[in-house]
């Protein structure tokens, strides 16, 4: 499976789940779903990969949680989207 495959596929399961935004889902999808637009742009989209799945409702609650926030992932996409 591809980067941008495996993006999309992480996405849509962690939304599926039931704890993922819509509206987090509809940015990385707009990327999952472009690959001509950002195939030079990989280590982000790795990045952004590596965010939706350990994205957490809960990040941060913890002392040394290492799980990820809807802003981090926000940031991500932004990044990704000024390239």
């Amino acid at each position: 499976m591809d980067l941008f495959a495996e993006l999309k596929d992480a996405a849509v399961s962690k939304n599926a789940e039931g704890d993922f935004p819509d509206w987090l889902l509809a940015g990385v999808l707009e990327v999952a779903n472009a690959p001509e637009l950002h195939a030079d742009q990989h280590e982000l989209v790795e990045l952004l990969l590596a965010q939706v799945r350990d994205y957490d409702t809960y990040a941060g609650a913890g002392c040394f949680d290492a799980s990820v926030t809807a802003d981090t992932i926000d940031r991500t996409l932004r990044l990704i989207r000024r390239q």
